[in-house]
């Protein structure tokens, strides 16, 4: 699918100048940057997802439906504390 990118002259022309100081086309500076653009939105949204979960966990521990189970009782439960040789 092609795109047409709108840029004003200023930018035009710090595209230009990036490209002849790179050796590159215009079009590989403007992908490469519009790459790094979106790889850096979805890493926002992720670190904002991660966010959300903490809140709903601190949300949850607050209302008091968060319980802790020690080692030993989960161990057993899950039937990991048998001993060799049974």
């Amino acid at each position: 699918m092609a795109m047409t990118l709108r840029l004003s002259e200023a930018d035009d022309r710090l595209l230009t100048d990036r490209a002849r100081t790179e050796n590159r086309s215009k079009q590989e500076v403007a992908r490469e940057a519009i790459r790094a653009y979106l790889n850096d939105h979805e890493r926002r949204i992720e670190d904002l997802e991660d966010d959300l979960a903490l809140a709903r966990y601190s949300l949850r521990r607050e209302l008091g439906e968060v319980s802790y189970t020690p080692h030993a009782e989960a161990r057993r439960a899950l039937g990991l504390d048998r001993h060799t040789g049974e």
